[in-house]
């Protein structure tokens, strides 16, 4: 069967900023077309016959937010979408999260080690229930990024985020972080039907029994694929994907088919 790929979680900056993104992986240095900028991307994804990317910006610290998401709602195009990126500790951050829902933005993005926040905190409950109240997406970096920080984020600490977003979909990345830290599987599969994971940096760096063990445990229909680009390999993940014993229907599915449904809106729009 013929699958239109999504590439969920993607990451793509000003030409300005490029190489200094590239420093979490030392790969500052890469030439210039190995950046992480919209031109690159676009070429990875007709090489590996991607028809439609998703943009994951992060904003590390409040004062930068305005900026991020400027960039990332000009980016947009027939086949690239953005989250926006929201830092919780922004001045009146739910007039931001308002902000994002009138650009039209696929949904928000959070990453608790660069942000350096506890994001299980109490005090954000209420920026989930804006959120939900929303309708917007959600995805959260799981696990440890470059060195384990104490801000990671793991999936017992995910379920105190989750239960305050009932009714929208939260893609817990990385595999919910099992790729970088092999502690709290039982947690992970017993997260809510609305709970997600994302392939990003996982597919093409796990062992291939492992993924399909997680993934199959978890469940086909709530894993989406995503790449991390610039720091994976698109074409490596989808070919690990496709080489696993899920079936036509459960490979398509990982693949494009569960990002479509979270995304309806947003490629309805475009």
């Amino acid at each position: 069967m013929e699958t239109q790929i999504i590439d969920f979680h993607t990451h793509i900056y000003p030409v300005a900023l490029a190489r200094r993104a590239m420093e979490v992986v030392r790969r500052e240095g890469d030439p210039y077309d190995s950046l992480p900028i919209r031109e690159n991307l676009l070429r990875r994804m007709e090489e590996a016959d991607i028809s439609l990317s998703v943009v994951q910006p992060v904003v590390s610290r409040p004062e930068t937010q305005t900026d991020v998401n400027r960039f990332a709602r000009e980016i947009v195009r027939t086949n690239l979408i953005s989250f926006g990126g929201l830092h919780p500790d922004c001045p009146h951050v739910l007039e931001e999260i308002e902000k994002l829902k009138d650009l039209h933005m696929a949904g928000v993005k959070f990453h608790p080690p660069f942000q350096k926040v506890h994001l299980e905190d109490g005090k954000y409950r209420e920026i989930w229930e804006r959120i939900n109240h929303l309708g917007l997406p959600v995805l959260i970096h799981c696990g440890c990024a470059k060195v384990p920080s104490p801000y990671d984020l793991h999936p017992a600490s995910a379920e105190e985020i989750v239960r305050h977003l009932p009714d929208v979909p939260v893609i817990l990345a990385h595999m919910g972080g099992l790729s970088m830290d092999q502690t709290g599987e039982d947690r992970l599969y017993r997260m809510p039907e609305n709970v997600y994971i994302d392939t990003a940096m996982s597919a093409e760096f796990q062992d291939k029994d492992e993924f399909e063990r997680i993934a199959g445990s978890f469940g086909p229909d709530r894993v989406i694929f995503g790449s991390d680009f610039p720091y994976g390999s698109q074409r490596a993940a989808i070919r690990l994907i496709e080489e696993t014993g899920f079936s036509p229907w459960e490979k398509a599915a990982i693949l494009g088919e569960n990002a479509r449904k979270i995304l309806k809106d947003s490629i309805r729009k475009r």
